[in-house]
């Protein structure tokens, strides 16, 4: 199993391929050769941590790219609930602490997410709370 580090800078390969800094970056990238181009991004405890490392210059360069819709967050959770959340009150607190670090962040909340149906109770919050678009697998 792959530390928090290993994951995101993508050492310890021996054990499966990852690099989550090298994947925002590239998209990053992408994004601002290319205007048509739109990515999503769902866990905001490896985003955040992106956007800590990035100078004031990148960082307003993604606030623009969120403003023209070619940046979205999904779900903006923390991490996603399946993999981190054992509890309603876990999944209520990981939506929020995401949520809110991309609303201070850069103005936005996000709009649409996605939910494995592994909790009837969250789910029902989900149909309830400030999204536009629910998908449910």
């Amino acid at each position: 199993m792959k530390t928090i580090d290993q994951y995101y800078y993508g050492a310890n390969n021996s054990i499966a391929h990852a690099n989550v800094n090298s994947i925002i970056s590239a998209n990053i990238l992408s994004l601002l050769d290319d205007q048509n181009r739109k990515f999503s991004y769902v866990e905001q405890a490896f985003f955040q941590r992106w956007v800590e490392e990035q100078s004031d210059e990148k960082l307003e360069q993604v606030r623009q790219l969120v403003a023209s819709g070619q940046l979205e967050f999904i779900n903006g959770g923390y991490s996603m609930h399946d993999e981190a959340c054992p509890t309603f009150i876990d999944m209520l607190d990981n939506t929020h602490i995401g949520n809110r670090a991309i609303y201070e962040q850069f103005g936005v909340t996000p709009k649409t997410t996605w939910q494995i149906v592994s909790n009837l109770y969250f789910l029902l919050i989900l149909t309830r709370s400030f999204f536009f678009i629910l998908l449910i697998s």
